[in-house]
């Protein structure tokens, strides 16, 4: 006699919200903002920065009822964090890293006023620690927003060191800070298989103070790992006093979500 064990429980699916693009806003030469507004965004459940959304590229599968036997398709999708939300405008703001080709980069690219789109979630956020002494940011292109919005929700005053690895100075552009916040822009080149050489270096070169603060750092899946493998190991930091996060994986097209760089 055999007995199945019960099936893990099913992820409840995130609220989905139908929006229009309002505005397109081309940053820089890699890089490019779009408003989305929609009636339905009065009620998105805006949780805080480095939050995370799903754009949903292909919905047909979420309202188009699969033949008989069939299960539907799964529509294409690709996570992004929101740069701003505004409730009372039902405004939700997103920053794309143009990249090359995949479907959130080929759509931002030619995105136009009154194209729609479907957003879903958000999802886990960067919950901010207002007794940290000092904060130290670090990230490549796709982390930018989520590093924005940290920036925004630091206490009046915070100490915070801010490294952001781009292609060249051309990707450099306004980021908000207060008059404690220090912002540094790297620049690693054309060669997409040296990302995270120059944020790696900058974080080893750091002068992390003696007093207790919070690291965040957010860019492509194996360098998170060594720089997380080098504050854990041979700076010492406390695994609870760091968040780090693999955006993207070099020679992968869709990194799936929720890698914390737990392996290390």
């Amino acid at each position: 006699m055999t007995t199945e064990s019960p099936a893990a429980p099913a992820k409840p699916r995130r609220p989905r919200y139908r929006a229009t693009v309002k505005s397109v806003q081309r940053l820089t030469p890699r890089m490019v903002r779009v408003t989305f507004t929609s009636p339905e965004l009065e009620a998105f459940g805006w949780n805080g920065p480095a939050a995370h959304i799903k754009l949903i590229f292909d919905d047909s599968g979420a309202t188009g009822a699969p033949a008989p036997g069939a299960e539907a398709p799964r529509p294409t999708m690709r996570t992004y964090t929101p740069r701003r939300f505004d409730r009372d405008a039902r405004e939700l703001v997103v920053d794309f890293v143009l990249h090359g080709e995949g479907p959130a980069s080929t759509w931002a690219s030619q995105a136009q006023v009154g194209q729609t789109l479907t957003i879903a979630g958000p999802g886990r956020n960067y919950v901010v620690d207002p007794t940290a002494e000092w904060f130290l940011l670090a990230g490549d292109d796709t982390a930018i927003p989520a590093i924005s919005t940290i920036l925004e929700a630091l206490p009046a005053g915070a100490r915070a060191s801010v490294y952001l690895e781009v292609v060249d100075a051309g990707e450099e552009h306004c980021i908000p800070g207060g008059p404690n916040t220090t912002i540094r822009w790297l620049h690693r080149g054309e060669d997409a298989a040296r990302a995270g050489e120059k944020l790696e270096a900058a974080v080893r070169a750091h002068a992390f103070p003696p007093t207790r603060g919070r690291v965040y750092v957010a860019c492509e899946a194996g360098a998170m790992r060594r720089i997380r493998r080098f504050l854990l190991t041979e700076r010492g930091l406390p695994a609870d006093h760091l968040v780090t996060r693999g955006y993207w994986k070099l020679g992968a097209t869709d990194h799936p979500d929720g890698d914390y760089g737990q392996d290390v």
